[in-house]
């Protein structure tokens, strides 16, 4: 048995400070949660240049300490963890407990605070790589760190129901809390689009018609609530929320989302679609009522069991569930051979010596309908365009251009069999080069020498597929039989029951959302239940062996490994919608108020101006242009989703707000859309002249610039087309990035409203003063309290740290109850996106969307209310309008009931803080 190593004081001072030099060296900008954050390395690299740590580079996943024991784990095959080594934490004793096959790092030697270890394959493979150890606790009789919130023993007890001497319960259940806000920040961005869509002006009534629907009354209730026995003042309530319902219905606007009512007499068949539509906004309000309020108290509102509940309007939930899931299978599922029998032919007769027909078919089915490419750990996309680009110019010739799609789509599959099939163990071994690499520029070499490698063994499979690429072919393939019975599927195909109804849940919740907010919620997702599984696994190891009986509201991820599977096959089904046929003269009168004309147009004058009820050859030019160009553009749905068509318009003719979102969009891009957008280009002129005559071309959008382009032009007449396009190209983008970008700057104020509310209901159960408190009624209690407590308080941010904590106290006075309810009021209805026509005129500069965010966001929550007399002169007012800027301790006030977490508090409070990540920009 090793001997322990006692260090010197002057020895092991020096060890912890040269410790903590390297951790602030590699800790990211983005740190993790104080216990779960992994340990920083020795090996580092100038910040700049490096994408990810050295540690996790070489192999190492986690740290994880249990009692006298620590247990170090590597990445195995995709996620997943490999128990490596078990270390005494008293003797530093250590015991390897992979096979020598699986062992992916080789543990050198443990002291009182560090670990060296090397990798073994791959990154400066030997090379020793110093981490620090999570057990050395200066003055802490256990080895496992204290979380400074104070909290870990709560939130075990919440979860598991006890509490336990180890990291591994806590991480499992910070993974858990990350799943909940996500959940917070997109479910509350949907309940404000759906709101927001109901297009009603100046009516405070309508601003949160969502967030008064849940799942309690049956849709019986719901339409006929004077037939319940509920009471006067609930009836009331339903009948205008019904009221409401009615009315978005009629704005047809949830045709933006692909929800259309049938068009039939069939009374039954219409109210069956409306009921369905009832059932998704009552969940989307059930799941925002659960993430956004703690209701740990309520069973029946725990977010991953109440749409299992046995009530009657819960079974009809499940009913809807079960309808949208199995209508999308059925929609991918109906004659998928036929379907795809082009493709299939082509295929069957390329790989008939390697492969059975059948077998082609069933791959196929999971390419094209599982998408389990995506699941390789790698990009078959970006391999074939390697390929390509080095070696397969020849295939982007324009020849191509009307069957490039099923080209490339073919190609793909070949190299997707390639590692699904036939060559497993070269997909693995990619997947641990691209994991050791440490920057953007070593994945992109690895890509190419993988490529290199591919196009040898491809080149004459994709000469072949490019030979059948034309018209002739393909048509004689489309009208050949084929002999193989849709039947053969039938133990592929998915439908509703192979999914439990949380998938189910979130599979509805993407109705509301577009492809890029599809993927960050899935891929979010899957991410953590695929920690939570592997978590759970470590957990039940006979080397580990721990107790995780997760409590009744949990349990739902003893199933994350079901979970991850299903949210795989939710992403790869899921997709924005297309917009229903019954909304489009809604839809083009959105488009043509985006462009310039007066919202009160009538429809028979939209009708004119597009020739929407002539009919006739050559006549719809203007009405296809926009349909292309506006309508079935992403970036004018997320515009119309989230603001108001006429404001937009508006905001766009503020020349310094254009500027500074122009002055986000790289150089090179900027040159193109100056190059295509301006009639007579200088392109000699300077990037910021560039900026400035798009920015005056954005000012001076109309809609008379367009109603004259022809969509059947040639010669100068296409130039004319082409220019157009790119112009309102170039709007719609600049007016997407700063609307999506306040989204996002909003996104994190929900996460800290989210993450008050549910630590708020956990300190209540620690914290006797707090008993009788209601959030409600002051957002500031909680921060106060803590505050009060001084020595007392379990909270070590506000205990250990006498002068922040000072400054919290002197940013809760400069507050009151009223001012901080309102800002989280305006926080959960998106009010700065609402209102930033209002306002943004009035800024003096426009440096970041941090400062835009907030002096709109000040403007608001200073705004007189005209029917109430408020006399009492809010404090920073007069700043605010002197400065025309927002005001920094305005902000701090505003965020002083975050401030019982100081580095949240920082981050939303301190705009270089909260600026360090970037927001997004066009590509």
């Amino acid at each position: 048995m090793a001997k322990k190593n006692k260090m010197k004081p002057r020895e092991l001072r020096e060890a912890q400070k040269k410790a903590r030099q390297l951790k602030a060296a590699e800790i990211n900008n983005n740190a993790a949660p104080a216990i779960a954050a992994m340990p920083a390395a020795e090996v580092i690299a100038p910040a700049a240049e490096k994408k990810k740590s050295s540690v996790k580079a070489a192999g190492m996943k986690s740290i994880l300490v249990s009692k006298n024991k620590m247990y170090i784990t590597s990445f195995g095959k995709g996620n997943s963890a490999v128990l490596e080594y078990e270390v005494d934490n008293n003797d530093y004793n250590q015991t390897q407990l992979s096979s020598k096959n699986s062992s992916n790092i080789e543990l050198h030697g443990v002291n009182e605070v560090n670990i060296t270890f090397s990798s073994k394959h791959g990154f400066e493979s030997g090379v020793e790589i110093n981490t620090s150890n999570p057990t050395h606790r200066s003055g802490e009789s256990s080895p496992v760190r204290l979380d400074m919130l104070g909290l870990k023993s709560e939130l075990e007890k919440r979860f598991f129901g006890k509490t336990f001497d180890d990291n591994i319960h806590i991480q499992l259940i910070y993974n858990i809390l990350d799943i909940e806000k996500i959940l917070a920040v997109y479910v509350t961005n949907i309940v404000y689009a759906l709101n927001n869509m109901l297009g009603i002006k100046d009516s405070e009534s309508y601003d949160d018609f969502m967030g008064y629907l849940s799942a309690r009354n049956t849709y019986k209730v719901f339409t006929h609530p004077d037939k319940s026995n509920l009471s006067d003042k609930v009836k009331g309530n339903i009948k205008k929320s019904f009221s409401t319902f009615n009315d978005l219905l009629k704005t047809k606007r949830l045709g933006y989302f692909g929800l259309e009512e049938p068009k039939t007499k069939d009374t039954r068949v219409s109210e069956a679609y409306k009921k369905r539509v009832y059932h998704m906004l009552a969940i989307v309000g059930q799941i925002r009522q659960c993430v956004f309020h703690d209701l740990s108290e309520h069973s029946e509102y725990d977010l991953y069991s109440f749409i299992d509940n046995s009530k009657k309007v819960y079974r009809e939930c499940r009913e809807t569930l079960n309808y949208l899931v199995d209508e999308r299978f059925d929609s991918i599922n109906k004659g998928f051979i036929q379907g795809n029998k082009v493709n299939i032919s082509l295929l069957i007769d390329m790989m008939k010596d390697d492969y059975e027909a059948d077998d082609i078919i069933h791959l196929y089915y999971d390419f094209i309908v599982l998408k389990s490419q995506k699941n390789l750990g790698f990009s078959i996309k970006k391999l074939r365009e390697k390929m390509l680009d080095e070696y397969g110019f020849r295939f982007k010739d324009k020849q191509y251009d009307s069957v490039r799609s099923k080209m490339y789509k073919l190609m793909d599959f070949l190299l997707f069999c390639n590692y699904y099939r036939n060559d497993v163990v070269a997909g693995e071994a990619l997947v641990r080069k691209l994991r050791f690499s440490m920057t953007d520029d070593e994945k992109e070499g690895i890509y190419a020498d993988e490529a290199e490698k591919l196009w040898g063994k491809f080149r004459n499979d994709f000469e072949n597929i490019a030979d059948h690429m034309n018209g002739d072919v393909i048509k004689e393939l489309g009208k050949a039989d084929m002999d193989f019975d849709e039947k053969i599927l039938d133990s592929e195909k998915k439908n509703a029951s192979d999914l439990l109804y949380f998938s189910k849940m979130i599979y509805m919740l993407t109705y509301f959302l577009d492809g890029k907010e599809i993927n960050d919620l899935l891929t979010t997702l899957i991410s953590k239940f695929d920690n939570i599984k592997e978590f759970l696994k470590i957990m039940k190891s006979s080397a580990v062996d721990v107790e995780c009986e997760l409590t009744a509201g949990y349990r739902l991820f003893n199933d994350s490994q079901r979970i991850t599977n299903e949210l795989f096959i939710v992403k790869n089904i899921a997709s924005m919608r297309k917009p229903a046929a019954s909304a489009k003269l809604t839809m083009f009168r959105d488009a043509l108020t985006i462009l310039g004309i007066d919202d009160k147009i009538t429809d028979d004058r939209i009708s004119e101006i597009l020739k929407l009820k002539e009919k006739g050859k050559g006549i719809h030019g203007l009405r296809n242009f926009i349909t292309n160009n506006v309508i079935e553009s992403s970036r004018f749905v997320y515009l119309i989703k989230y603001a108001n068509a006429q404001k937009i318009r508006e905001v766009a003719k503020n020349e310094k707000v254009v500027m500074f979102v122009l002055g986000g969009i790289p150089d090179t891009q900027i040159e193109r859309y100056y190059k295509s957008c301006v009639e007579f280009p200088d392109m000699n002129s300077s990037l910021e002249a560039k900026r400035s005559e798009l920015a005056r071309m954005i000012k001076n959008i109309s809609f008379d610039d367009f109603k004259n382009v022809k969509q059947q032009a040639k010669g100068r007449e296409n130039v004319a087309k082409e220019r157009a396009k790119a112009v309102i190209g170039l709007y719609l983008t600049v007016m997407y990035l700063l609307v999506k970008n306040l989204v996002n700057v909003n996104a994190r104020y929900v996460i800290a409203i989210h993450c008050l509310e549910r630590d708020f209901g956990l300190y209540k159960e620690i914290i006797p003063e707090l008993a009788s408190k209601n959030l409600k009624n002051d957002y500031r209690i909680l921060s106060q309290t803590l505050c009060e407590l001084c020595d007392e308080s379990p909270n070590l941010f506000l205990k250990k740290n006498e002068r922040l904590r000072k400054c919290v106290e002197v940013d809760i006075n400069n507050a009151d109850s009223s001012m901080t309810r309102k800002y989280r009021n305006c926080i959960a209805h998106l009010t700065v996106v609402r209102e930033l026509k209002e306002y943004i005129g009035d800024i003096r500069t426009v440096d970041s969307y941090f400062s835009i965010y907030h002096y709109v966001m000040q403007r608001c929550i200073t705004k007189r209310e005209d029917d109430k007399k408020q006399e009492e002169k809010i404090k920073f007012e007069d700043d605010l309008l002197k400065n025309h800027g927002y005001t920094k301790d305005f902000v701090k006030a505003l965020n002083s009931p975050f401030g019982y977490n100081i580095p949240r508090f920082k981050n939303l409070s301190i705009k270089q803080l909260f600026d360090r990540n970037e927001y997004l920009t066009e590509k």
